[in-house]
């Protein structure tokens, strides 16, 4: 009996100290802890504080021109204020409140999972940004080195050859002035704003996936959704030469729900709408439209920051009358669709909606009217989501971002689709600052062009999306799921 007595002890023993062992080499903190130290290793290897952000790299010509200039100008009492790129930290501010504040709150809707939705958020959300900030400069290096050998025999300084279009020449131009691939990363706060942008497709594509992965899983599609957004990003806008500077419309609403969703569909278990904890409650719904809330009073900041800094006001003030428009038009739509009548759930969604739609590059050329009609159209296809379509695919979208960011995407795609055709490429319509569009158009001038890569970019961005999420899926299932739903 001593004998008897003497192994179990020991067999307790030994399972207490496995199970300390285990919390000791947790893989979720391993694969962290990993991925941490690999970025500040390679913060500390590539890149470089760039100054105060407000210098734009010259071919060695026109730097000479400048440093003459310079050089002979009189001396100023002080520096101005863009030379220590002020006007960036209020866009900063409003995007951390968008990205941090916002999206992760409207994440706590889930009753039982609202506190781990919202840590996972956050330390997804932190790492996310990390990556992408690195990963943004680093590709358009390697393309730079990629141009540079492509157009050696071409003079700096390049002026314009009108012979080729003017996709052609900005390429050219570009081999001149970009960073080479020897030299180190410059970052500057503009650098970390924009990474941001992917911070948002994460958080888009993670709503389609809550409750149903751990967090080693989340760490994963985490990493594999900033590597498919910047290189999607780079692929549409930098390689082909779409327009997606406003709202990122494309690479991150369009591309961060067609991603969950790919990812949602190989991850989601058995029915996990009929789990009982798959459901809000009333101090989490609350919560969530907080969270709706800061993303409403910054939207005009994150359709703005990356466009011409010309239109930065005009664009502001689109985002804030589409806003406006399809929160009054949730409540009608609801009216009619919902037997109930209209709730303040309604109200969340078509404000949201409405500002996905005014994502739109065509926000740059239409007045305030029309983007009211715009956020309108957002709010419609939202409430006829929620109403008809979300009902059928719980299981796959836990959040609703086909009717949050996958269909109004694709309305205000359709509304640049029709800015292209009649207003761009012919002259049907009469736009606004179109003697900006040469600048923003980097097909300007060339027949349909403009209309055929706007089309190219919605379908590479869904066609990606869908199947960088199904191979994320694919590799999630097999790292397992594991106390989902916490």
């Amino acid at each position: 009996s001593q004998v008897v007595c003497f192994l179990l002890r020991g067999r307790a023993l030994g399972i207490k100290m496995i199970g300390r062992l285990s919390k000791l080499v947790n893989p979720f903190m391993m694969v962290l802890a990993a991925a941490q130290i690999s970025l500040i290793i390679a913060y500390s290897v590539l890149s470089y504080h760039d100054g105060y952000g407000n210098q734009q790299k010259l071919d060695e010509a026109r730097q000479a021109e400048q440093d003459l200039e310079n050089s002979l100008r009189e001396p100023t009492p002080a520096p101005q204020e863009y030379e220590y790129g002020q006007p960036d930290l209020s866009y900063m501010f409003d995007m951390n409140m968008y990205t941090y504040l916002g999206m992760c709150l409207t994440m706590t809707y889930l009753r039982k999972y609202a506190y781990t939705s919202l840590g996972m958020s956050f330390l997804m959300g932190c790492l996310a940004q990390e990556y992408c900030c690195l990963l943004l400069q680093w590709i358009p290096l390697a393309y730079c080195a990629q141009l540079q050998s492509q157009f050696k025999d071409v003079g700096c300084p390049y002026g314009n050859n009108p012979a080729l279009s003017q996709f052609e020449n900005n390429q050219r131009s570009l081999s001149c002035t970009c960073d080479s691939w020897s030299d180190k990363i410059g970052l500057s706060i503009s650098d970390f704003i924009k990474g941001q942008y992917g911070v948002v497709a994460v958080m888009i594509s993670f709503g389609a996936t809550l409750g149903k992965v751990s967090p080693l899983q989340i760490l994963i599609i985490t990493a594999l959704n900033v590597t498919a957004y910047v290189g999607n990003k780079f692929l549409c806008v930098d390689y082909r030469g779409g327009v997606d500077n406003t709202g990122s419309l494309y690479t991150t609403h369009i591309f961060g729900a067609s991603f969950g969703l790919g990812v949602s569909l190989l991850v989601s278990g058995k029915r996990p709408s009929e789990n009982p904890d798959n459901r809000p409650r009333y101090q989490s719904n609350n919560y969530a439209v907080l969270g709706s809330l800061f993303m409403f009073v910054t939207y005009p900041s994150f359709n703005c920051y990356w466009a011409p800094a010309a239109l930065r006001v005009y664009i502001a003030t689109n985002t804030i009358m589409a806003e406006l428009s399809g929160g009054m038009f949730s409540y009608i739509w609801a009216n009619f669709f919902y037997p109930e009548g209209p709730s303040i759930m309604h109200l969340q969604d078509g404000v949201l909606a409405a500002g996905v739609a005014a994502s739109t590059p065509a926000c740059m050329f239409l007045p305030p009217v029309f983007m009211m009609v715009v956020g309108a159209g957002g709010s419609l296809l939202a409430t006829l989501s929620f109403r008809f379509i979300q009902p059928s695919i719980e299981d796959q979208d836990s959040q609703g971002i086909t009717s949050l960011h996958l269909l109004p995407g694709l309305w205000g795609a359709l509304v640049m689709e029709l800015v292209c055709i009649f207003g761009i490429d012919n002259t049907y319509w009469s736009l606004e600052n179109m003697g900006l569009a040469s600048q923003i158009m980097p097909h300007y001038g060339e027949q349909w062009a403009s209309t055929e890569t706007q089309a190219l970019v919605t379908a590479f961005s869904l066609f990606v999306g869908g199947l960088a999420g199904a191979f994320t899926g694919i590799i999630a299932k097999l790292v397992g799921t594991q106390n989902a739903l916490h």
